[in-house]
């Protein structure tokens, strides 16, 4: 049993290692019936509102090339700062290496209305310090520790969500750990996104 495995989760007591894929599935759906009320709360400016990150990239091994690649793909979800707009929202942002502060910087200056230094305040950034060409999520998973930390970080499970750049079963189970809904769709339908499953249908 690894560590994650015996980790205890925040939502129902219980460890990823308990839930075969099915009750995965179901305990799954019921995060995301949350999403709609986590959703409308984001437009509150409520103290406990807080989002976090995970830019995780899962591509073709032919597509990958390196682990600065996969930074670059993390990296353009920086975007997602402006959210910080909101005076009361917190955000924690996950990377596969640490990013540069004067990129943070740039983005945080362009924020309407905001000084830069009280939405950095409310910035929480996060790197699990492996540059290796594999899924964000898939490494963060194999830290629990981190997952702590990033638990620790969310006030209110019920008015926080992640955001992932795709959904896989990687992803719905960052989400299972930390107990919050997902806003993405359904993994089981991560293969109708590509080209391929676009075809298909």
């Amino acid at each position: 049993m690894t560590q994650l495995e015996t980790r205890r989760a925040p939502t129902g007591g219980v460890t990823l290692s308990d839930l075969d894929q099915e009750r995965r599935i179901a305990r799954f759906a019921q995060l995301q019936a949350r999403m709609r009320s986590v959703w409308e709360a984001m437009r509150l400016d409520l103290e406990d509102e807080s989002v976090v990150v995970v830019p995780s990239v899962t591509l073709d091994k032919a597509v990958v090339g390196s682990g600065s690649l996969i930074q670059a793909y993390e990296e353009r979800f920086l975007f997602l700062l402006l959210l910080l707009r909101q005076p009361r929202l917190r955000m924690v942002y996950v990377t596969s290496m640490p990013i540069k502060p004067s990129i943070i910087e740039y983005y945080l200056a362009l924020l309407p209305g905001v000084i830069p230094s009280h939405a950095l305040a409310r910035l929480t950034l996060m790197s699990v310090d492996d540059a290796s060409p594999r899924p964000l999520s898939k490494k963060l998973l194999e830290r629990p520790r981190l997952l702590a930390k990033i638990a620790a970080r969310i006030p209110n499970t019920e008015r926080c969500h992640l955001i992932p750049y795709n959904t896989t079963a990687l992803e719905r189970d960052i989400a299972l750990t930390l107990g919050i809904p997902m806003y993405g769709a359904d993994p089981r339908l991560y293969e109708l996104g590509s080209k391929t499953g676009c075809r298909r249908l």
